[in-house]
């Protein structure tokens, strides 16, 4: 049987959420590392709106992350990544759902100013964006985070989950991008995020995205 393939650039925060979760199931597939940038058309077939990643499996094709990772609780429910209870489980889809929204366009987006406008686009970073990001948008963003996390160990309900695949995914963008949470003003988020990563799922992924010291 031909295994899964993964289509999508392993430094996407999208494709490593994908990543972490196959990881943490142990589900064995392919990779392929596609740039959203300049997509050929055999990938755009697959992916219509020319976004990573692409899951492929057979005839299946799910060009989404949070679609691929709906897909894989169904197909793998073991071990889960959506805590039974429905109060939980929505709190936790919630999150994925910030995480790939506010989250990633506040972090992710501080690593495309700084490394791929300069890398793949020829273009300087845009500092006025990057400073108002800084002090205005990130801070807002960690407060919350902080906020719903109070002293907890993950994100909801005790136990990790899929809130804690796609939130702690950004921020290897964002270290990247050579900046790091103020474990000063947010102590509790600084250790959320370091504890996350060192997960047996999270930390190789994370030890192999981040560049060598």
């Amino acid at each position: 049987m031909t295994r899964p393939i993964l289509h999508g650039s392993n430094i996407s925060p999208f494709v490593r959420k994908v990543r972490v979760a196959l990881a943490y199931k142990g589900i064995e597939y392919d990779n392929t590392q596609q740039s959203p940038f300049g997509a050929p058309a055999e990938y755009r077939a697959k992916s219509p709106l020319s976004k990573i990643p692409c899951w492929e499996e057979g005839e299946l094709v799910l060009p989404d992350s949070s679609v691929i990772l709906s897909y894989l609780e169904h197909r793998w429910p073991e071990p889960p990544l959506l805590p039974s209870e429905p109060g939980p489980r929505a709190r936790a889809l919630w999150f994925e759902e910030y995480a790939d929204t506010k989250v990633a366009e506040t972090l992710a987006m501080i690593f495309f100013q700084r490394v791929v406008r300069p890398t793949v686009f020829k273009q300087d970073p845009d500092e006025a964006f990057i400073e108002k990001t800084l002090t205005e948008t990130m801070p807002e963003v960690f407060d919350y985070l902080a906020s719903c996390l109070g002293d907890g160990e993950f994100m909801v309900g005790g136990a990790f989950s899929l809130a804690d695949v796609a939130l702690a995914s950004p921020f290897v963008n964002f270290f990247i991008a050579g900046e790091k949470v103020d474990a000063e003003r947010w102590p509790e988020l600084a250790a959320y995020v370091e504890r996350v990563h060192a997960l047996p799922c999270y930390a190789p992924i994370v030890a192999g995205d981040l560049p060598r010291r």
